[in-house]
């Protein structure tokens, strides 16, 4: 099962996967409201006759602005409930059908972002702190059925990602040679293999902990990129 908010991206992805042979299926819902968050696990344990693993990894990034403008009321609102409390919504709903199958997975994102607080993402940053505080009590809590929960932080390669940094591609290459590994991440070779570790049976006795999957940023603290115009007397 695969959810977006856009029916044309979700089309697009449904016909990969099903070129590799997935039985899959697409069903568009906004992850901020709790009913529509809740039915798309139910419909997927539905059509697939049981639910192993939750990967809930939505977050709307809100635009930037200082921390101390009065648009982070609003801007604050839709990143917790697109991803804080969408993932509690999908953990809630996901609990029934991981006892009901002795046990389950669930794989939540947070990012180096928060952990660093990386300047005018206030709305972003904080949601995604709260992501480990979510990610620690629900592992404390649902160990006893089975069910593992883990976030992790990782930086990779996507059109988002390149999306970001526009036609600046020197500041994209430095970043890259920031990082010790020297490169960027892979999202399929190096973030998908790493979640499918924590997924499959080889992370049965992964729980709680934060994995960096992000070629050692974590180490060095977070490049400070985001700017906003006349901030710091830095318009860029």
């Amino acid at each position: 099962m695969i959810n977006g908010r856009s029916q044309e991206k979700g089309e697009k992805v449904l016909a990969a996967l099903r070129q590799l042979g997935a039985d899959a299926i697409f069903l568009r819902a906004d992850l901020t409201d709790k009913d529509q968050a809740q039915q798309l696990v139910q419909r997927a344990a539905e059509h697939f006759d049981g639910l192993d693993i939750l990967v809930n990894n939505a977050q709307v990034v809100p635009e930037l602005a200082s921390a101390e403008s009065e648009a982070n009321d609003a801007l604050l609102d839709v990143a917790l409930s697109s991803g804080v409390y969408a993932s509690l919504w999908t953990g809630q709903a996901a609990l029934p059908w991981f006892i009901r199958a002795g046990g389950g997975r669930i794989i939540n994102f947070a990012s180096v972002n928060g952990v660093y607080g990386s300047k005018y993402g206030l709305p972003y940053n904080t949601a995604k702190e709260r992501m480990r505080g979510l990610t620690h009590t629900l592992a404390n809590e649902w160990g006893r059925h089975n069910v593992t929960v883990n976030v992790v932080l990782p930086s990779g390669l996507s059109p988002a990602y390149e999306a970001f940094y526009g036609d600046d591609r020197k500041k994209m290459e430095a970043v890259a040679r920031q990082t010790p590994m020297r490169r960027h991440g892979r999202a399929q070779e190096d973030i998908g293999g790493a979640v499918l570790g924590l997924a499959c049976e080889s992370g049965r006795f992964i729980t709680g902990p934060l994995l960096f999957i992000d070629g050692g940023q974590n180490l060095l603290g977070l490049p400070q990129l985001h700017r906003l115009d006349g901030a710091e007397g830095n318009a860029s």
